[in-house]
């Protein structure tokens, strides 16, 4: 049974237990390799995306599934996070109605990197729930530390395994994303205009606004899966650490198939943190790379495709969060 962690202990517990496993000789073994990033840059440009070189990443971590439907069925045959060894657990917490599992990523990309699987024992595909949603936001609200983020992809949007997580990691550099200027649409939606990953974006001012925030974004997932777009989250504060920012990266031609490849476009790479393997690619990497590379993966026309289902959807949802159909 996992050992149950109060919220406002989760972020010492999380730091002390991965150090622990990760340097300790006894529990080494439970990671596929030891972090160590060989080499880091910012790249020049308008954006400073932050590259590292992370080799083992490719070649040690385990091999990605295959996952064929934005709302796939559990397939309990498949790896999934109940096969895990149990010193992976660090623990559980509550949110809500929600309980969390937090697990070791064993192929890491930063310190810390930490798998929230809501609800683990109920094996639940990788389709975003409100619970999820709510665990990612109640957390970067509880740790309020700006160099932590949460990312969510979707099937079609590089997810890895089919079992519902979401990332928590640690990057200690300003991302482009955090105070990227907004257009606003409406209703606490706001698109990223002139930037090289196309995405919208949901702002939180103050916790007390956490269950209309909430709300919103869940709908907008939905609204997504509904139309059969594929999708990417990552939530992150704003370099002053006021404002919590939640961007939807939409994309309108979904990767069926995730390969361990020198560049996958995911959450961290589309927000401008960008993990490479190969040395000549991280040489070789720049800017204007990267945006052809986000233009490729979502679709040069993803705001015409998605923009009016979003506004519309979104319309009816009040102040308090609620509308009629919105399911749980």
């Amino acid at each position: 049974m996992s050992t149950l962690i109060d919220l406002p202990n989760l972020r010492a517990t999380i730091e002390s237990r991965w150090s622990e496993l990760h340097t300790n000789p006894d529990h080494r073994n439970i990671f596929r390799y030891q972090l160590a990033i060989e080499r880091e840059r910012t790249l020049p440009g308008r954006f400073g995306f932050l590259t590292q070189l992370n080799p083992k990443r490719m070649t040690e971590r385990r091999k990605p599934e295959v996952i064929r439907s934005l709302r796939p069925p559990f397939e309990p045959e498949r790896f999934h996070f109940n096969k895990v060894d149990e010193r992976e657990v660090m623990g559980e917490v509550r949110i809500g109605d929600t309980a969390v599992s937090l697990l070791i990523n064993n192929s890491p990309l930063t310190e810390f990197h930490t798998l929230l699987v809501p609800e683990r024992g109920a094996n639940l595909a990788q389709v975003l729930t409100k619970g999820g949603v709510e665990a990612a936001v109640r957390i970067m609200l509880e740790f309020k530390e700006i160099d932590y983020r949460i990312g969510f992809n979707s099937p079609g949007a590089l997810a890895s395994v089919n079992h519902l997580h979401l990332h928590l990691l640690l990057v200690k550099h300003r991302l482009y994303v955090e105070d990227a200027p907004l257009t606003p649409l409406g209703n606490n939606l706001f698109r990223l205009d002139n930037c090289p990953a196309k995405a919208y974006c949901f702002q939180l001012e103050t916790p007390s606004s956490a269950p209309n925030f909430i709300a919103l974004i869940y709908r907008a997932v939905e609204l997504l899966l509904d139309a059969g777009i594929a999708h990417n989250l990552f939530f992150t504060w704003n370099s002053g650490g006021t404002v919590l920012r939640a961007l939807v990266y939409p994309r309108s031609r979904p990767c069926e198939y995730k390969q361990v490849l020198p560049l996958n476009v995911a959450f961290c790479e589309l927000s401008g943190y960008v993990p490479l393997a190969d040395p000549a690619d991280y040489d070789g990497m720049t800017e204007r790379r990267l945006e052809e590379h986000f233009g490729q993966v979502q679709g040069e026309e993803v705001y015409r495709e998605v923009e009016p289902l979003l506004v519309e959807g979104l319309r009816d949802l009040g102040e308090g969060g609620e509308r009629g159909e919105l399911s749980k």
